[in-house]
């Protein structure tokens, strides 16, 4: 059963990175964006406590696949700072040593940052994938950075730029360690979101300024600027209503509430974030209809609409067929693929 679980995360990771590189290029937005979704998998699988300490799982660089390592076994060797599940607690191993025959308080030492004393392997896998994403997205991070130095003179706010979103994505893994030390608290886990979304919106900002702007007559530029503008804030807004309808529906899972009532007991939030994403629908239909008026030519034109009605599609099944577990990543990658390119092409919208 964990094999085909582990198969099947694996195929559909592998699937939506083949489809996210299928799409016009974004640039270093790829990999963030496959970070965000690989959260979203975390978050709607419940696995978020996969492993109870960082950045290291359960004491292992490389994570435990079998509870036969995270149990206490008499004449079993342990290493300094390895955690185990005893008596339903954390327990901390005080210095290398090997097991007697009966168990020995005095080696341990409690694990005192949370009290979630649950193994489930497959949870464990899905929380190191997240990491390990994290992990590269960081590198990455540093040669954007490194590379950027090309701009320093020519181009200064591109440098800059890199500099800051590197600042940002330190404090996002930051705030990753805090949201599993504070056993997944809802606040943390929103700001944890949102700065990824900061993150593709800083991400966009400076691809903007390699490239030359969009040539449009000034006086329409600043007219779809506009539109434009009024689009991405409610996108945005958007964005963080979404995030809170999918809390409360971790609430209510947690809460033992059947995935069939989810919607009818998620109250009024949900229904403004549904009947809210026609508004955005609307003006973003708007803006779309005039850039294609104007003959502009930018991939994030073509996709946009399209992006948009799929995530459209995503709440549609969410809201008549009883949430399905896939959907909330899904329809969350797809909102983050359009925030990128709504934010690419606004910032290509300035002047020369």
């Amino acid at each position: 059963m964990l094999r085909q679980r582990v198969i099947t995360a694996v195929i559909l990771m592998a699937g939506l990175l083949a489809a996210l590189v299928w799409l016009p290029p974004i640039g270093f937005d790829l990999l963030l964006l496959l970070v965000v979704l690989a959260g979203s998998l975390v978050k709607a699988s419940g696995a978020g406590m996969g492993c109870p300490d960082w950045p290291k799982c359960y004491g292992y660089w490389i994570p435990p696949m079998d509870e036969k390592e995270v149990v206490w076994e008499a004449n079993k060797s342990f290493e300094s700072g390895q955690i185990i599940v005893h008596e339903n607690k954390l327990l901390v191993a005080n210095d290398n040593f090997k097991a007697s025959v009966e168990f020995d308080a005095s080696q341990w030492t409690p694990y005192k940052k949370h009290d979630y004393a649950i193994y489930k392997p497959e949870h464990t896998i899905i929380e190191y994938l997240n990491r390990l994403c994290g992990v590269v997205l960081g590198i990455m991070a540093i040669l954007m950075v490194f590379y950027s130095r090309v701009y320093r003179k020519e181009k200064p706010i591109v440098f800059w730029g890199s500099i800051i979103m590197f600042i940002i994505i330190l404090f996002e893994g930051y705030l990753g360690a805090k949201v599993v030390e504070s056993n997944l608290k809802p606040l943390k886990i929103s700001m944890h979101l949102y700065l990824a979304f900061l993150i593709l919106i800083v991400i966009a900002f400076v691809r903007s300024r390699v490239v030359d702007p969009l040539e449009i007559e000034e006086s329409k530029r600043k007219s779809i600027k506009k539109w434009l503008m009024a689009s991405v804030i409610l996108l945005c807004a958007q964005l963080v209503m979404g995030t809170n309808v999918r809390q409360t529906f971790d609430d209510l899972r947690l809460s033992g509430i059947i995935r069939e009532s989810w919607i009818d007991e998620s109250g009024w939030l949900f229904l403004v974030h549904r009947s809210f994403s026609l508004v955005y629908a609307a003006i973003t239909g708007v803006t779309l209809y005039f850039l294609y008026e104007l003959k502009v030519k930018h991939f994030a034109t073509k996709w946009m609409l399209v992006l948009m009605l799929l995530i459209i599609a995503t709440g549609v099944i969410m809201g008549y067929f009883e949430v399905p577990q896939f959907a909330r990543p899904v329809h969350l990658l797809l909102s983050s693929i359009l925030l990128s390119y709504s934010c690419v092409l606004l910032f290509a919208m300035r002047k020369k």
